[in-house]
């Protein structure tokens, strides 16, 4: 098990609790594998609620669209598996956008218990037009309120001229 000097959360600006439910344990007790992904996706959604200004029961994706004039599709999902979490385990799902080219961007979650980081989680997007699904460069809407929210600011893979 990896206890860090430091904390797995510094760096993130969105940190959400999430109980571990018994349903997501398997029959070791611990959080079967495939949940992490899970837990990371509700990172996501929540960090698209704070993006967008989100606070109640409103219509985030919705906003979202509106405010971006887009949308995203996972191309690439990458987990790293560092120690369990178990049934009734509160853990903090940390993410951040780490980086940016010119119609992907990178986001990373840490899957943390105390001051333990049990899961790294990377993910890639593609961006795209809702109207046509076709792939499309990542709003630059997108990108300034990205860059104006995270605390570690994204890296620009291709700098748009």
């Amino acid at each position: 098990m990896i206890e860090l000097a430091t904390n797995p959360r510094d760096g993130f600006r969105l940190i959400t609790p999430v109980r571990v439910r018994y349903a997501e344990a398997d029959m070791q007790g611990i959080v079967f594998n495939a949940n992490y992904l899970a837990f990371a996706d509700i990172g996501v959604t929540e960090y698209f609620r704070a993006l967008v200004g989100a606070t109640g029961n409103e219509d985030s994706l919705g906003k979202f669209l509106e405010l971006f004039g887009g949308d995203n599709w996972v191309r690439h999902a990458e987990v790293d598996f560092r120690a369990p979490a178990k049934a009734d385990d509160l853990i903090d799902v940390c993410l951040r956008i780490s980086r940016f080219g010119r119609t992907s961007y990178s986001a990373v979650a840490h899957i943390v218990r105390d001051n333990m980081l049990l899961n790294v989680v990377h993910l890639t997007y593609v961006w795209f037009d809702p109207a046509t699904e076709e792939v499309a460069p990542v709003s630059q809407k997108f990108i300034d309120a990205v860059t104006e929210y995270e605390i570690i600011k994204p890296e620009r893979a291709v700098i748009n001229a």
